[in-house]
C-alpha cells in the first residue's frame, strides 16, 4: 500500500476558539467546526483579533462593511429621478415612473404588445425594446 499523508487543521467549536484564544502560525488555519468558519493566522495576531475567511462548506459567508471597497457613500444609495435630457443612453435603466417629464402624444401607447384597435396614425412604443410604429394602412409600421 502506497504511503499516505494526512493533513490535520485546527478545528473546534466557536466557543473553544474564543475561549483559549491562541494566536496561529503564519499560514495556519483553524476551523470552528460548528459554524464551518475559517480564519488563517499571521504568526502575531490572537484568534479574537484575526478576520474570517469569507465563505464556508455552502459558499455562504459575510465581508465586514469596513473591508468593501468602492461602495456607494451612503447605503442602500438614495431614490432618485432623472429628466429626459439627462440620458443619454438607455445602458442606465429605471422605470417609467422615475422619469419625471416624460411625454408623449395623446395617441400613443407603450406596451410589450400592439393595441388591438388601433385609429389611423396611432403611435405604438413597445416597451421591451423601444422600437416605435404607427398605424398606417391597417398595419403597423416601424418607424
Amino acid at each position: 500500500m502506497p504511503a499516505q499523508t494526512i493533513i490535520k487543521l485546527r478545528r473546534g467549536t466557536a466557543a473553544a476558539w474564543t475561549s483559549a484564544n491562541p494566536t496561529l502560525s503564519a499560514g495556519e488555519m483553524g476551523i470552528e467546526t460548528d459554524t464551518q468558519r475559517s480564519k488563517f493566522g499571521d504568526g502575531t495576531t490572537a484568534w479574537t483579533s484575526l478576520p474570517y475567511t469569507v465563505g464556508n462548506s455552502s459558499g455562504v459567508g459575510t465581508i465586514d462593511w469596513n473591508s468593501v471597497q468602492n461602495k456607494p457613500g451612503t447605503f442602500p444609495p438614495s431614490a432618485h429621478t432623472h429628466l429626459k435630457a439627462d440620458i443619454t443612453d438607455f445602458a442606465h435603466t429605471h422605470v417609467m415612473a422615475d422619469i419625471t417629464d416624460l411625454a408623449f402624444p395623446p395617441s400613443t401607447t407603450l406596451s410589450d404588445t400592439a393595441p388591438a384597435s388601433p385609429a389611423a396614425g396611432a403611435r405604438w412604443i413597445k416597451t421591451t425594446t423601444m422600437q416605435e410604429y404607427v398605424y398606417f394602412d391597417s398595419y403597423w409600421v416601424e418607424i
